[in-house]
């Protein structure tokens, strides 16, 4: 279960262009001797009332443009782009008003089969109409059994009154604005198979004009004027390839946006065929203290200047000491000579079939490394090579082909740290994605090709202006906020008296870059890997055992006395989590042709029972009698879980309320064992709040501290582990949700799969 999450961690992958007529040069002069006049008389930033935003769900997708009319804006950031003046609804984004917008008149439901398709908003402008709709209730015995069987790919459509179709890309086409009536139409719900579920669904939509009382933020956008020499071990008089190209001022944030234009490739002081590899992002204030970013899917990448080019974009929460830098660091990356090979014969039987291995121990010299072959063996795509070599040879690229075969995949490695053991892999699918591997006599190719790595490092400044702003050097705390992103500095290593208590995280185990689940002491010491490669892995509450996910999905259980691992029977699936009393393991799992259902199973592996049918659910947690089973059910392509519960005895499932987050693969909710308090993260997939089971006191315990995983022990601590921006580290911190005390717990820097605390 490893969420990594990239140093570029936003979703965007459409690029649009700001495109704004030019103004005549008199309407600019004036416009800029009358703002700056306004400004000087202005010392607040105003609000815009235009129109009210509903208490609609989060949108699916990101919206686009806003040309607003009116607004105070100071002269420092005004003449180079006036007419760019920008409005945007938390949530929603950027939207464009240079056309009436229009909204769903009210939300439109269907319901079949017990299936019910919802369009919760929709919003119309002179660009685009976006639709909000999600669909609840759908079986996991309706879709595939297996990746390689492909279900409904028919798009839904808009049908217009006069029968015209309009059909989606991102969003769908603009809507006349004569036209106030659409029907939205399913022909089938998206990967179902065809006769499991209802079909052709139709949706009568009816568009109003947007109330008058719509709040938009104002946004101020403006250009930095220079670019900056470049700084790390570069020369000044080179041009920095790291340019921040646009600034949007929005409230509390600022959204920098920019390119990175370096290509190793064309450095004509390097090698041909170099290439540049970016290893980090920082962002640090004045104080040397990082920046933290808030994520959101509200704001889109700026377009390129150049195809070859890489764009950007940070949000910063206006809580840092300006000048703010970026700083990528990372190695340019060059062939070294001429490449090499080896080559030898392997029989592979004249059929080999997926989970075959053979050992063959067998010795090369390449780039002066001696690098064994340990072993082949074959998966589901293909075969995968393990090798043992000297110190320092993965460093180089290696790769394997076999001679008269095309693959259509390959790569493998051992991570950074180029260990001594790791793993190639290439692969050979047939169009349905099905492995056909080469078979019989077949030879084998190494590929070593020696390398040389530069460490390089290039940085751009920026600085707001201060005098429209007004000084923020940190956030104000919000009212049941234990931490922040700039406040986890501050946090001390955990006390001696719950030094004793146990942490179980996921992380890599060995040099051959496996991953599984290893037991710390609180205080980072007394280290044991309990399972060396698995994952999904929960502690039992009295500390004495962890469930886990094998790599054939097969739920296991280690007893940590003896490490002895036990198979359960007949269970198989992941998410494990162990009911308060221990006597009980629930799980997503497979069976009676059913996916991503929920099961139930004794902790012996005894009485293995399907207690729910609804599709990709995620285990909450268990009463503290341990009679009901706590789920989430997502809305299919939605952005909300319906938070149920069940009765083991009676079957009987009764729905709570409703947890609103913008990826829900990611929600990681999580039920105290005295069942009074759901953790779980919030919609920017950063922060954590809390919330009793029947949805009351909703509240802020992390905000934007990089919230990744989170577990409760028995005695009602949180502990979780917080991804550092830009970076694939992480940190683990413990806390008490009540009294707000917290501790860090040194050491540790896998994600916390469960913790013990005597």
């Amino acid at each position: 279960m490893n969420n990594d999450i990239s140093n570029t961690q936003f979703e965007e992958d459409v690029h649009k262009s700001f495109a704004i007529p030019e103004a005549r040069p008199e309407f600019v002069n004036q416009v800029y001797k009358d703002l700056m006049q306004r400004a000087a008389a202005k010392t607040n930033k105003p609000r815009l009332i235009l129109g009210m935003r509903p208490a609609w769900t989060v949108v699916l997708a990101v919206f686009t443009l806003l040309v607003i009319s009116t607004i105070v804006i100071g002269p420092q950031k005004v003449y180079a782009s006036v007419l760019k003046l920008l409005g945007y609804i938390p949530g929603v984004g950027i939207v464009d008003q240079s056309s009436p917008i229009r909204v769903l008149a009210e939300p439109v439901s269907i319901t079949k089969d017990g299936i019910s398709i919802t369009v919760t908003s929709a919003t119309l402008t002179g660009e685009r109409t976006h639709l909000d709709y999600r669909i609840y209730g759908v079986p996991g015995s309706a879709y595939p059994l297996s990746e390689d069987v492909l279900g409904c790919s028919q798009q839904p459509y808009l049908r217009l009154p006069d029968g015209k179709q309009l059909t989606p890309e991102k969003d769908f086409p603009p809507i006349p604005e004569s036209v106030n009536e659409a029907v939205l139409v399913l022909p089938c719900i998206f990967n179902t198979l065809p006769g499991t579920v209802p079909e052709n669904w139709e949706l009568k939509l009816t568009f109003v004009p947007a109330p008058p009382d719509l709040t938009l933020v104002p946004v101020i956008e403006s250009v930095p004027t220079k670019t900056p020499s470049m700084a790390g071990n570069t020369l000044a008089s080179e041009i920095n390839p790291l340019v921040i190209s646009k600034v949007l001022d929005i409230e509390d944030k600022f959204v920098l946006m920019g390119e990175f234009s370096y290509r190793a490739d064309k450095d004509v002081s390097l090698p041909a065929d170099s290439w540049w590899n970016l290893n980090q992002v920082s962002i640090t204030g004045a104080d040397g203290r990082e920046v933290p970013q808030s994520y959101s899917n509200d704001f889109e990448l700026p377009p390129p200047t150049n195809a070859e080019n890489e764009t950007w974009l940070y949000q910063l929460d206006k809580n840092f000491i300006p000048p703010v830098t970026i700083t990528w660091s990372g190695q340019v990356i060059s062939p070294e000579g001429s490449k090499e090979q080896a080559e030898f014969e392997f029989n592979a039987g004249l059929n080999p079939q997926n989970g075959r291995e053979w050992t063959i121990n067998k010795d090369f010299k390449l780039g002066g490394y001696n690098i064994r072959l340990v072993s082949i063996a074959t998966g589901p795509e293909g075969y995968s090579f393990h090798f043992l070599a000297d110190p320092g040879a993965s460093a180089n690229a290696i790769s394997v082909n076999i001679a008269g075969y095309t693959p259509n995949c390959g790569g493998g490695g051992g991570g950074n740290d180029f260990p001594v053991e790791f793993d190639r892999s290439v692969c050979y699918a047939n169009f349905n994605g099905s492995p056909e591997f080469p078979g019989g006599k077949v030879k084998i190719i190494l590929n070593f090709q020696a390398l040389t790595r530069k460490d390089k490092t290039f940085q751009v400044q920026w600085s707001p202006d201060t005098t429209q702003t007004g000084p923020f050097a940190t956030s104000t705390p919000q009212m049941g906020v234990c931490l922040a992103a700039d406040t986890l500095a501050q946090i001390k290593p955990v006390s001696a008296d719950l030094a004793s208590g146990t942490v179980l995280v996921y992380e890599q185990t060995d040099s051959a870059n496996h991953w599984g689940l290893v037991l710390y002491n609180l205080n980072g010491s007394g280290k044991r890997v309990v399972v060396p490669n698995g994952n999904w892995g929960s502690l039992s509450p009295d500390g004495s055992k962890v469930a886990y996910s094998a790599l054939d999905n097969g739920i296991h259980v280690v007893d940590l006395a003896t490490l002895a691992d036990k198979a359960l029977p007949n269970s198989t699936g992941y998410d494990p989590n162990w009911s308060p009393d221990g006597k009980q393991i629930a799980y997503i799992g497979s069976g009676d042709s059913a996916i991503s259902s929920l099961f139930v199973v004794n902790a012996d592996g005894t009485q293995v029972r399907h207690v729910s049918n609804w599709t990709y659910e995620a285990v909450v947690g268990w009463s503290a009698d341990s009679s009901q089973l706590y789920f989430a059910a997502p809305f299919t392509g939605g952005v909300a879980w319906k938070i149920n519960s069940i009765d083991l005895a009676s079957g009987t499932v009764q729905e709570h309320f409703t947890i609103e987050n913008g990826t829900p693969k990611f929600l990681n909710a999580k039920l105290s064992l005295d069942g009074k308090w759901i953790a779980y993260r919030g919609r920017d997939n950063s922060s954590l709040y809390l919330v009793h089971p029947d949805g009351s006191d909703m509240h802020l315990v992390l905000d934007n501290a990089g919230v990744d995983g989170v577990e409760w022990s028995s005695s009602g601590w949180l502990v979780a582990s917080l991804r550092k921006t830009n970076s694939d580290e992480s940190i683990v911190v413990l806390i008490n949700p009540e009294s707000c005390t917290s501790y860090l717990l040194s050491g540790l820097k896998g994600e916390v799969e469960g913790v013990f605390i005597p």
